[in-house]
């Protein structure tokens, strides 16, 4: 099976519905307020979402949403990666790296010179693989979500 990471623009409002809800699915369950509220959005407020946020995704054969990322701007101009999610049977394929790889190139495109995001700090999963990756995580100021971040890496010279 090949599986290839791609834009999704406000036209693929569909498809970035179907990864975005299957993401929500597996993390929060379909009877959480989230995946309510993520199901309720229109065609019309995806095509915004889509037009003002860097949506990546990835599907299978049969055209099942198996991983997405995203990618918007920081409070401070520089990059945040957020809604990371691979469906379980694709883990440990080399597809979330293809997906960091898709957000990486969306923050140098838009001048971005760090990426950030936010994880829990019980996922070791997780941590893991963004570490792998290059991110580190910032000092703490108390509970919560751990920020990590990591220098966008230079486009390489052809």
């Amino acid at each position: 099976m090949r599986l290839q990471v791609r834009r999704f623009g406000p036209d693929d409002w569909e498809s970035a519905r179907a990864a975005r809800l299957a993401s929500v699915r597996d993390g929060f369950g379909e009877d959480s307020d989230f995946y309510r509220e993520q199901a309720a959005l229109d065609p019309a407020a995806w095509r915004v979402v889509l037009a003002e946020h860097v949506r990546f995704g990835a599907v299978d054969d049969g055209d099942r949403p198996v991983g997405t990322a995203c990618w918007r701007p920081g409070p401070d101009g520089d990059g945040q990666l957020y809604g990371m999610w691979v469906a379980a049977g694709f883990r440990g394929t080399g597809l979330a790296d293809a997906l960091v790889e898709a957000v990486d190139a969306a923050a140098r495109e838009h001048g971005s010179a760090t990426l950030s995001l936010r994880v829990e700090p019980g996922n070791a999963r997780a941590l893991a693989f963004y570490a792998r990756t290059g991110f580190v995580a910032e000092p703490s100021p108390g509970p919560g979500l751990l920020v990590m971040t990591r220098p966008v890496v230079a486009r390489p010279v052809s």
